[in-house]
């Protein structure tokens, strides 16, 4: 049995944390001599931000044998025909707050039908899975818990901390807009804010390691990896944790505000700042024993525990439920989409 990865294809220049995620669980199982690969949903994709490549195979490649891993956004289009092909499937959830997505000729049926014909569910985080069996009781038994790692050795304290608030501007723009627009009135000479979007993991590893406080914008998130690792590098993480970044959100390392509170959320900022002018540049003494717990928790190794849970739950139902015919998994290559164009044009001119 080999486990293939269903991911989309994100614009060359485009960063997708879940497609990074699939990345590496891909690269996980094949490292713990599970066979595994990536099916991007465009042919002939390459995306280009994960940490290592992995394998990648094409729709007309997938054999009777093999079981697909959907993500959640795309279970209600393809599992109908993934059934009537006889190939067995789970669905990987990386945002509880995303069941309701579905593409515009599919229904809310369709969905219940992707999860009610699964043979697991993977879940990104405590969060999700409460989600899940909120919306799916009867399916309780089915989820398991896979979390994802974070590289240590890439998002870690050392470098010199500088006076500077690092950001993604692109979770709740509008709030963040609102709240560097009143620290712009109010911060002390010598700070400095930076966006760290449209960086590479090397480049935002980098900003994080010098900045000292991380303001958090996050939408509704099934996890949310940025706050993660704006403190495993020694910030003290401001800002919303959007719902997912409830298991790791504790003091003194993450402090939260309420969605859309704008004043609470510059003032806080400030009242850090003032603090942090106060002390050394580099002293985060009081958050290294945070860090200790979220580079354990989001290690490989658990990691690798809830994959191989993956593994064996999914290992009584590897065979397909019904024998798909040639002419039925020859249906599966609609499971890929020719790449466009300009997709291909801004691929080559990016290499």
């Amino acid at each position: 049995m080999r486990v293939i990865y269903y991911a989309t294809s994100p614009r060359p220049d485009a960063h997708a944390g879940g497609v990074k995620v699939i990345y590496d669980h891909c690269n996980a199982l094949n490292d713990m001599g599970i066979p595994a690969a990536i099916l991007h949903e465009r042919r002939g994709h390459l995306y280009r931000w994960a940490r290592r490549p992995a394998p990648t195979i094409a729709a007309k490649d997938l054999r009777a044998t093999d079981h697909l891993v959907l993500p959640e956004i795309k279970a209600a289009s393809l599992a109908r025909m993934l059934v009537k092909a006889g190939m067995p499937y789970s669905i990987f959830v990386q945002n509880g707050y995303y069941l309701s997505e579905r593409c515009r000729h599919t229904s809310d049926s369709d969905i219940c039908f992707a999860y009610q014909n699964a043979s697991a569910i993977l879940s990104i985080s405590s969060d999700t899975s409460d989600l899940l069996a909120l919306h799916y009781p009867s399916l309780a038994d089915r989820i398991v818990n896979v979390q994802c790692s974070i590289h240590a050795d890439t998002f870690a304290t050392g470098r010199g901390k500088r006076n500077v608030i690092t950001f993604m501007p692109r979770k709740n723009g509008r709030h963040a807009a609102a709240v560097l627009f009143a620290l712009k009135q109010r911060l002390p000479a010598g700070w400095d804010t930076i966006a760290i979007d449209g960086m590479n993991e090397t480049q935002v590893a980098e900003a994080l390691q010098m900045s000292r406080i991380f303001m958090s914008f996050s939408d509704l998130e099934g996890l949310g990896l940025p706050p993660i690792e704006a403190a495993l590098c020694g910030n003290y993480v401001i800002g919303y944790h959007g719902g997912g970044g409830r298991e790791y959100w504790r003091a003194p390392n993450f402090e939260p505000v309420d969605t859309g509170d704008i004043g609470s959320f510059a003032r806080r900022v400030l009242a850090r700042v003032d603090q942090l002018e106060k002390t050394p540049a580099d002293s985060i003494g009081e958050l290294l024993p945070g860090i200790d717990v979220l580079r354990a928790r989001y290690s490989p190794a658990n990691e690798q525990a809830g994959l191989r849970r993956f593994v064996s739950a999914i290992g009584a139902t590897s065979a397909p439920t019904q024998q798909g015919s040639t002419a039925q998994l020859d249906s599966l290559s609609k499971l890929q989409r020719r790449a466009k164009l300009r997709w291909w044009l801004g691929a080559t001119v990016a290499g």
